[in-house]
């Protein structure tokens, strides 16, 4: 192959080249439709299955009767069920191979679409909301784990694309809710969910027929294994984890009761998924954009900016709870939150040696899993108490934590000039 990235091909097989900047691993497939499948995919397993859920959420709640407290367990529900199974889908990708894992969570995922859009108790909402959880669960990471696996040199430009489909199913619900809602006001949220299942079956047939695993690197026989808690234990991996936690709990509640909070406050359902489309059509750019900052002033740099960009978009509808206060939070929040999600989760990955990446991150993601977990109950009960500011108070004191746990993390040249750690001697790091 030229360094211009020439293709090799052998009896019909192209074996290594370039397509729009991506270098793959031997494969037959071009590898733009890897990356267009990696976002669709999580288009509806991060926006559909887990973010939408805001947005529909004052509807379903008119349409269940149930108040705040009820409806913020349901979205803890859904936390709940990414929660308990993030670690072993990671296992049980690494047995059954990660398109077999994705194809599973995604068809979780339709099943739960489905039955939510014929509910009509909590309890019944309470299983498949659950079912959503889970369905995430197997497919998010093992999505993350085989992408990064055909592109490894260029994995924060792949992650940052995947995290740009999450921003392209913002804008979708933020448009599409509303919009159903001045059509069909007592079966629009119902009529969203059959839309979502429709779509993810569009694209579990993309994953069939796209997606393939990595070919399995073997591994040097001298070379000895090292044991998860090695990994587990590693101080910067826990910081790293600590903070996509706190992102976890801070980005699930703010999306969850956003819509809720500027419909309190008095502004017009239409008027409010306008300003929610307009921040998903921000953030769909937001991750390739952050990940280029990133790639000139440096990961841990480039974290801290946008962390504090953050920070100030919270705090402007505690200050002012208007809709100039809403549109600074959504304006903000979607040029900078898809891209702290790529930055922490490449953080994840570069703080072990290569060959430990996924295992890191499915370690950060289950920290990430807990904090959305606990983020709508707290918020949920807050809400019935004290009210909307509240909360928003509260993530802006989380964020100020997380800001200041980025300050600890050792950037990649500290990494690199800082002991290097042998796996015979239990260490992981670079």
């Amino acid at each position: 192959m030229g360094k211009f990235g020439y293709n090799i091909e052998i009896s019909g097989v192209v074996f290594t080249y370039y397509i729009g900047g991506f270098k793959m691993v031997p494969e037959q497939k071009p590898s733009y439709l890897y990356i267009l499948t990696g976002m669709l995919v999580s288009l509806v397993a991060i926006s559909f299955a887990r973010l939408a859920y805001g947005v529909v959420l004052p509807f379903m709640k008119e349409g269940l009767s149930i108040s705040y407290k009820m409806a913020g367990l349901l979205g803890t529900i859904t936390s709940l069920g990414y929660l308990v199974t993030v670690m072993f889908a990671g296992v049980v990708s690494t047995k059954w191979g990660e398109k077999r894992a994705i194809l599973c969570g995604l068809s979780l995922i339709t099943i739960g679409f489905l039955n939510l859009s014929y509910t009509a108790s909590y309890i019944y909402s309470s299983i498949f909301m659950f079912l959503l959880g889970i369905g995430t669960a197997f497919t998010f990471t093992p999505l993350i784990s085989v992408l990064i696996q055909w592109f490894p040199a260029q994995r924060g430009l792949v992650i940052g694309f995947v995290n740009s489909g999450a921003g392209i199913g913002v804008f979708i619900t933020g448009a599409l809710v509303p919009f159903l809602h001045s059509l069909y006001p007592e079966t629009d949220w119902r009529i969203t969910w059959r839309i979502f299942c429709i779509l993810s079956v569009l694209v579990c047939l993309m994953v069939l027929l796209i997606i393939k695993n990595p070919p399995m690197k073997k591994t040097a026989a001298t070379e000895p294994p090292v044991l998860p808690r090695q990994i587990y234990t590693d101080r910067n991996v826990i910081r790293v984890a600590l903070i996509y936690g706190v992102v976890g709990l801070t980005y699930i509640t703010q999306s969850i009761f956003m819509m809720s909070f500027m419909l309190d406050e008095g502004l017009k359902a239409q008027h409010a998924g306008k300003l929610i489309a307009i921040g998903g059509i921000l953030s769909i750019l937001s991750s390739p954009i952050w990940g280029g900052i990133s790639d000139r002033l440096g990961r841990k740099s480039a974290l801290l900016l946008a962390m504090a960009f953050n920070l100030l978009s919270t705090i402007a509808p505690i200050l002012m709870p208007n809709s100039f206060g809403f549109t600074v939070n959504l304006l903000i929040q979607g040029i900078v939150n898809t891209g702290v999600f790529t930055m922490v989760q490449t953080l994840s990955t570069e703080q072990v040696h290569p060959r430990y990446a996924t295992l890191s991150f499915s370690y950060a993601t289950f920290y990430f899993a807990v904090g959305q977990f606990i983020g709508p109950t707290l918020a949920g009960l807050a809400i019935d108490y004290v009210g909307f500011t509240s909360i928003f108070s509260l993530s802006a004191v989380w964020m100020a934590a997380a800001l200041y746990l980025v300050t600890k993390v050792p950037t990649k040249t500290e990494l690199q000039t800082s002991m290097s750690i042998e796996p015979e001697k239990g260490n992981v790091n670079i």
